[in-house]
């Protein structure tokens, strides 16, 4: 069950005043839309414009169509703030997971198991918004236990929270863990986080009651993603592609990657659009794809493409910038 405080809106809705509000819904949350937003239209006496269209976190922030549509105010659930300025103003209603004590209980059992086979006794506490609650119950079972933990301070996001572009509040935190432990689901982030610190990355998934540590699937990540690289090496002619997405327009990003190119002789083409699909290029000639959007976009929907399709990060592998030894995929700024 995903929690958020629907009163903290109304209050926000209420105090600006406004007549017309915008809302941004993430995909898990459309079947109670209409219910939320007959809600919000009542106490607030404000008229709802619903965004539908698919929303991939708050770097997808729909502020300037708002602001376009008449909206004063945007509402945008499922995310914490990530945009620095937005053209219009955003109430960020996060949604979190109900914490069970008794499974947080039994994640912090294991993962002390687990560290007094490594003779390890400080370690370093993350995950993604949602799991936020759990994360603070496991980290209160392990200091119980003795274990030092360590929850760090990040860029643009809460403390210890990490995003696929952004594992700054672990980074802070590297020094003083001897490993990190990720409370969440899926591979995503912790395969992230063992590119951004040199040390091992433990799993506590809420979702199946596990913890199991990083290993082979980071080997066979970056085996695939070498393979990507190294065929966006033969390429001749590059397309470096952005998002119209507020969080994900880096304009100047790509401008400097495109003279990076031509300077090893490549043709380089600039390509805009708000989504990153295979069928916009689809005539095109061009042999490989730089995605300046989400990094996951290259790492999860490659198969979509023909082409090769590779991060700005690895565009540095790829143009002898940087070795490959010194992987990762964070934001590149």
């Amino acid at each position: 069950m995903l929690e958020f405080n629907l009163d903290k809106v109304i209050k926000e809705i209420t105090a600006k005043k406004a007549k017309v509000i915008a809302v941004q819904i993430p995909e898990g949350l459309k079947t109670s839309l209409t219910g939320i937003v007959s809600k919000l239209e009542k106490e607030t006496g404000a008229k709802a414009i619903s965004f539908v269209s698919p929303c991939y976190g708050a770097c997808d922030l729909k502020d300037r169509e708002a602001k376009e549509m008449g909206a004063e105010v945007l509402i945008h659930f499922g995310h914490t703030k990530f945009v620095a300025k937005e053209e219009l103003a955003t109430v960020y209603i996060p949604m979190f997971r109900k914490p069970d004590g008794k499974k947080a209980a039994m994640l912090a059992e294991k993962i002390a198991t687990l560290l007094k086979e490594k003779k390890i006794n400080a370690v370093g506490m993350c995950s993604t918004a949602q799991f936020k609650p759990y994360r603070e119950l496991v980290e209160k079972n392990l200091k119980e236990k003795g274990i030092n933990t360590f929850t760090g301070k990040g860029i643009n996001v809460e403390k210890g929270q990490v995003l696929g572009c952004n594992y700054t509040s672990v980074k802070a935190i590297e020094k003083e863990s001897k490993a990190v432990v990720f409370v969440g689901d899926g591979l995503f982030h912790p395969i992230g986080l063992s590119f951004a610190v040199e040390r091992p990355v433990l799993i506590a998934d809420p979702i199946e009651a596990e913890v199991k540590e990083l290993g082979k699937q980071r080997d066979l990540f970056l085996r695939k993603r070498i393979a990507m690289i190294e065929k966006s090496k033969q390429a001749k002619s590059v397309a470096i592609w952005i998002s119209s997405k507020t969080g994900q327009r880096k304009a100047g990003l790509a401008v400097s990657l495109k003279e990076k190119f031509e300077k090893k002789g490549k043709k380089a083409f600039v390509f805009a659009s708000d989504l990153l699909n295979s069928d916009y290029i689809a005539g095109i000639e061009v042999e490989a794809i730089v995605s300046t959007a989400c990094p996951r976009i290259a790492l999860d929907d490659s198969s979509q493409f023909k082409q090769p399709i590779i991060n700005p990060a690895e565009a540095l592998v790829v143009l002898g910038e940087k070795k490959l030894e010194e992987y990762e995929f964070d934001e590149l700024t």
